[in-house]
């Protein structure tokens, strides 16, 4: 079974909404919707840690590679994109799966992100909807 990641750095969650809806995923990942998901759910109206928000992220990956699926996909949301979060998510996905694929869309940016960046990804693809 191969995981297949797709991360999207895009400028708007509008953007990224229509892309994911576009497109057949089994599993879509935001780090910022688990946390406001987190917050509004706290009575006491306290910030979720990254830790709670990285296990609710881990839980939703596990879900999705337990389930018989022969190629499953996910999409992730990079609201940041340098080498540290790419490294982390792959050292993250690594620890869950043997084999994956990380590609990464960027929808409607130019700006571009530290020098080798793009190169901790598999594939690349750019989507400029003017």
């Amino acid at each position: 079974m191969d995981l297949k990641i797709d991360g999207i750095w895009c400028k708007t969650k509008t953007e990224f909404n229509r892309y994911v809806k576009s497109e057949d995923y089994d599993v879509v990942v935001s780090y910022s919707d688990i946390y406001s998901r987190l917050l509004k759910s706290d009575p006491y109206g306290n910030e979720p840690s990254d830790v709670i928000v990285t296990l609710h992220i881990e839980k939703m990956f596990r879900g999705l590679l337990e389930k018989d699926n022969e190629s499953p996909r996910a999409a992730y949301l990079f609201k940041t994109l340098n080498q540290e979060t790419v490294e982390n998510l792959r050292d993250f996905i690594s620890l869950l799966s043997e084999s994956y694929q990380l590609d990464l869309t960027i929808i409607n940016r130019c700006d571009y992100p530290e020098i080798g960046v793009l190169s901790k990804f598999d594939n690349v693809k750019f989507i400029d909807n003017d």
